[in-house]
């Protein structure tokens, strides 16, 4: 009898072993979700479709796109629902610095996926390179792969197709890639519409560990924020205060800034100085001189006109016909320059290095920076100030770090907001004028 009993406890106590992982032995593994397939590459990210059209909504009425209707919220929602995909999910991007780019979309519809494909071999050419197993297309006239599957869409263009598809497909569950899992931890950027993620190697080179970027327009500007994360805790920070000019028109080009060098300048084996250092080389400028002479402020201001007087000499023929020539002066106008900068104590050897590399020369009583106009000079204290024209230029205290110049026919603005031992945020705004105009020219040559 005790043992049957003990036959029976034995059964017990394995039919319960086996009930409790029964659940574990025989479970199927979950299929990979579509953050487990995405590739990595130099630059990853996401965008909200959805929001990014309502963003941009205003900024295509103000420059009376053709093709506004056609990026409204509304339409671009029926579009994807028509194609089975899910367009209320972040559509994820990856691209690299040889152009090679891609994008993952949701499905929600695979049987209306693969209506829409059939739907776009009647209006453009396709070609289908599907095999048994793998739903595969290529557009040639925009270089562009499609592949899908129940749950996903893959978008691409480049040419590492079968390397990016074999990704793809053989993902496992919660395999994401460190990447795009250190790319989901930042907080940075968290609510925004479009957010790029960025440890691409050559970044180090500006000591830089990763970079951010995000997206944002009004009617008639873009803005893009930035942020960057540092390597080392040997770079600059924000002074407190400091001098700029005070001008009230709008310049051609400027910048100022005013910042700690003394990290910077102690720092050993920097990325950043060494870069700096290498560049200034090749247009033979002391950099190394500059960073340890540099007393962390400088401003520059382009723009409008100054009038000075002008020494010439003139030829005069008198009454007997004698040739005579006499010292006279005329009013000119030149381009209207100024440059402020500070230093320690070692700012007269870099000025003198300045002179010995011909970058500065002296021209009679004023002063020439390689090709600008005559500048006068006046240094008072730790500071030196150059200017075109006849009044020394207004100052004013200032801690901002800004620069605004153009580039290809569109003015930047590049703001610095904060930047210390860890990290540097700023925001860069352009007209999106230009853009446009091509997003135009594009649609209408298509």
């Amino acid at each position: 009898m005790l043992k049957k009993l003990l036959v029976i406890i034995i059964l017990a106590i394995i039919l319960g072993i086996f009930l409790y992982l029964q659940p574990f032995i025989f479970s199927k593994t979950p299929n990979a979700r579509i953050i487990d397939r995405l590739p990595d590459a130099d630059f990853i990210g996401r965008v909200n479709i959805l929001d990014l059209t309502k963003e941009t909504t205003d900024l295509l009425y103000f420059y009376k796109t053709p093709f506004r209707d056609l990026t409204s919220a509304d339409y671009i929602l029926g579009q994807g629902k028509t194609f089975g995909l899910d367009l209320q999910k972040p559509v994820y991007l990856f691209f690299n610095k040889d152009g090679e780019w891609g994008a993952m979309i949701l499905i929600n519809d695979a049987e209306k996926a693969k209506q829409g494909i059939e739907k776009l071999k009647q209006n453009i050419g396709i070609k289908d390179l599907s095999t048994n197993k793998t739903f595969l297309y290529f557009i040639p006239k925009l270089n562009l792969h499609l592949h899908f599957s129940n749950n996903y869409l893959l978008v691409y263009s480049g040419k590492k197709i079968k390397t990016i598809i074999s990704h793809v497909k053989n993902a496992k569950y919660k395999g994401i890639s460190n990447l795009w899992q250190d790319f989901f931890s930042k907080s940075t950027f968290k609510n925004e519409t479009t957010v790029i993620f960025s440890k691409w190697q050559e970044l180090k080179k500006y000591d830089i560990d990763y970079a951010m970027l995000a997206h944002d327009s009004d009617s008639s500007n873009v803005k893009i924020k930035c942020y960057f994360h540092k390597l080392k805790n040997e770079s600059f920070s924000a002074k407190e205060n400091g001098l700029s000019f005070s001008n009230y028109e709008l310049p051609k080009r400027s910048f100022e800034l005013h910042l700690n060098p003394e990290k910077f300048r102690a720092s050993k084996d920097n990325p950043l100085k060494n870069l700096l250092i290498a560049k200034g080389k090749k247009i033979s400028f002391p950099t190394a001189s500059f960073i340890e002479s540099w007393g962390g402020i400088i401003s520059f201001f382009e723009g409008g006109a100054q009038e000075i007087k002008e020494r010439y000499i003139a030829s005069d023929i008198d009454e007997n016909f004698n040739l005579t020539q006499k010292v006279k002066y005329r009013t000119v106008s030149v381009p209207g320059y100024s440059l402020l900068f500070n230093t320690n104590e070692k700012g007269p050897e870099f000025i003198e290095k300045l002179f010995s590399k011909g970058i500065l020369s002296k021209d009679g009583k004023k002063y020439r920076v390689l090709f600008s106009p005559p500048l006068n000079m006046t240094k008072k204290d730790n500071y030196y100030l150059f200017y075109s024209g006849e009044r020394i230029p207004k100052v004013t205290e200032s801690s901002k770090n800004e620069a605004y110049f153009p580039i290809n026919g569109t003015n930047y603005f590049f703001k610095l907001d904060s930047i210390n031992s860890v990290e540097i945020a700023g925001t860069i705004d352009f007209s999106a004028k230009k853009m446009v105009k091509e997003l135009i020219r594009k649609s209408r040559v298509k």
